[in-house]
């Protein structure tokens, strides 16, 4: 009996077959983005409460603080603070607040609300310094208005960036604020990367 030699399938079979390949492929590829971008990065947990949800790196711990002197956060108020201690310091929070603990005396937006912020930090006896320019960006259709500054405690100089804006989907201000340590043991290194750091977590917080 005599072997076939060469291509021995019907052209179109093959190219039909290479075709359907395709686009079984482009389907799971499709599948594993969308998947993808609902999930949190390789690494990454997503922590989802009070009304927002954020990414933040396993290496971190969390814990939840009241800020009103109840035993734990409440729907109304509360912060959440991720850590990362080692070489350096790497922290960050989200404070939430419902407009009802403002003075209504006052017109409330999120410009007076990072006012009362530094003044809450500067009665408690902390030191600010360098202030920088207020700017804004917006974030998933929200006008964030931000700003960096320097937390001086001990001697040392922090550096910090704190944001604030209103999340029209649930009524509450949030506040986003970072602060960044690269050398423990050289605390006088100016961290450059606290403006990046803040944007990272800005990036994958959603109010709802």
């Amino acid at each position: 009996m005599k072997l076939k030699t060469g291509n021995i399938f019907n052209t179109s079979f093959s190219t039909r077959n290479f075709l359907l390949v395709l686009i079984f492929v482009g389907m799971v590829t499709a599948g594993n983005l969308i998947l993808s971008r609902d999930s949190p990065a390789v690494g990454y947990n997503r922590y989802t409460g009070y009304g927002f949800s954020i990414d933040y790196s396993q290496r971190m711990t969390l814990r939840e603080i009241d800020i009103e002197g109840n035993a734990s956060p409440t729907d109304a108020i509360g912060m959440v603070q991720w850590t990362r201690q080692e070489m350096e310091l790497e922290q960050f929070s989200v404070i939430w607040v419902s407009p009802e603990f403002f003075s209504l005396e006052t017109d409330i937006n999120p410009k007076r609300v990072l006012d009362e912020f530094f003044f809450l930090i500067e009665t408690s006896g902390a030191v600010l310094d360098d202030r920088g320019e207020l700017k804004t960006v917006t974030h998933n259709g929200h006008d964030v208005f931000y700003q960096k500054f320097t937390l001086v405690d001990s001697n040392i100089d922090i550096s910090s960036l704190i944001g604030s804006w209103y999340c029209e989907n649930n009524g509450k201000f949030f506040i986003l604020n970072a602060i960044h340590v690269p050398d423990l043991a050289n605390p006088e290194v100016i961290s450059q990367s606290v403006e990046s750091n803040w944007f990272g977590y800005l990036d994958t917080l959603s109010c709802h």
